[in-house]
């Protein structure tokens, strides 16, 4: 018999693995036919197993979005994985770029792969957008975190103003005020005003106001206040 030294347990996920025994230089008689053995060492490492992360986009001018997957440990095998995206707050075509299913590749030793996804910028004014990234059909490995969100930071921001009101003499009750938005915005937009004197004086010419909020509710873009 011949023994063969102790086989090193790794925890590597690899193909298995074979050791080549060759009989050679016999003394005193003669090598027959077959004189060499294969010795296969059978893997009996679990998977890895696979993860995608979440990502923030810091605006919508960012171009591309970087997602990374993640193994869980080195393997010795090629391991696949399908991606693709969907919408979640966010459309296609208008605030990204949509992937359709796409195979990622980890080479033997590769622990991290990235996903690019195109954002697209708009002029909208909108709350932060989701896209959902989800992997399937792993090959030589599990998934145990299969979607990812990206958040897309909108950068999009109206702009306020005030007009100026000129009373048509001092008996005028109450003089109007009018706040408007550049534009229309999904969200609550708040401002604050207050009154200052300028050549007239709080108290005797006018009453003052201290600061006071002033709510535009979404979509609205023209608010009044009174002095």
């Amino acid at each position: 018999t011949i023994t063969i030294a102790s086989i090193v347990n790794d925890t590597m996920d690899e193909v298995d693995e074979t050791v080549i025994v060759t009989l050679s230089n016999a003394s005193n008689a003669t090598l027959g036919s077959d004189t060499a053995h294969t010795y296969t060492i059978t893997d009996n490492d679990a998977a890895p197993s696979l993860s995608i992360n979440d990502a923030t986009t810091l605006n919508e001018a960012a171009g591309n979005a970087e997602v990374t997957v993640k193994l869980s440990t080195a393997s010795g095998k090629t391991v696949t994985v399908s991606y693709a995206t969907s919408d979640g707050t966010a459309t296609a075509g208008s605030d990204y770029t949509a992937v359709s299913a796409t195979t990622l590749t980890f080479s033997p030793g590769d622990t991290s792969k990235t996903i690019n996804i195109a954002v697209l910028a708009d002029t909208t004014i909108e709350n932060n957008e989701t896209v959902t990234i989800t992997l399937s059909s792993a090959s030589n490995a599990t998934i145990s975190d299969a979607t990812g969100t990206l958040t897309i930071t909108d950068d999009d921001r109206p702009s306020l103003t005030i007009n100026d009101v000129t009373t048509s003499n001092e008996n005028a009750a109450n003089a109007t005020f009018t706040v408007t938005l550049s534009a229309a915005s999904s969200k609550t937009v708040t401002v604050n005003y207050a009154t200052s004197n300028g050549t007239a004086t709080a108290g005797s010419d006018y009453t003052a106001v201290s600061a006071t909020t002033l709510t535009f509710s979404a979509g609205e873009t023209s608010k009044t206040f009174t002095v």
